[in-house]
């Protein structure tokens, strides 16, 4: 799994890349969502564009951390989550929980 962490007019963008699963790569995926967290102001933005798979222990994380950042006044923003992974959003009610936007520019002209 890939993880690169930039900022961006006040958000943080976390871009996601490869396979997100039970096991090593959802422990590092839930370690930068919390530096994220911790080091980090404004919203987070998640890029999935480069991801080519999340189970649902990836899914279980990014749902954990939506209270974490909502207690602190800040959002988790999806941008282009496959399809696969809104559908599972969707099932499970949760997809209206998170804004969900095609790129990361458009995200932060949506949410600055």
């Amino acid at each position: 799994m890939i993880l690169q962490r930039t900022r961006s007019q006040g958000c943080s963008i976390l871009t996601v890349g490869g396979v997100v699963k039970l096991g090593e790569s959802a422990q590092f995926f839930a370690q930068s969502l919390d530096q994220a967290l911790a080091e980090d102001s404004g919203h987070l933005i998640i890029d999935f564009s480069q991801i080519n798979y999340i189970d649902s222990t990836g899914i279980g994380e990014l749902v954990g951390y939506l209270a974490r950042f909502k207690e602190r006044g800040r959002k988790l923003i999806l941008v282009h989550p496959a399809e696969r992974l809104q559908k599972l959003l969707a099932v499970a009610g949760l997809l209206e929980l998170f804004p969900v936007y095609d790129t990361a520019e458009a995200a932060i002209a949506a949410e600055s």
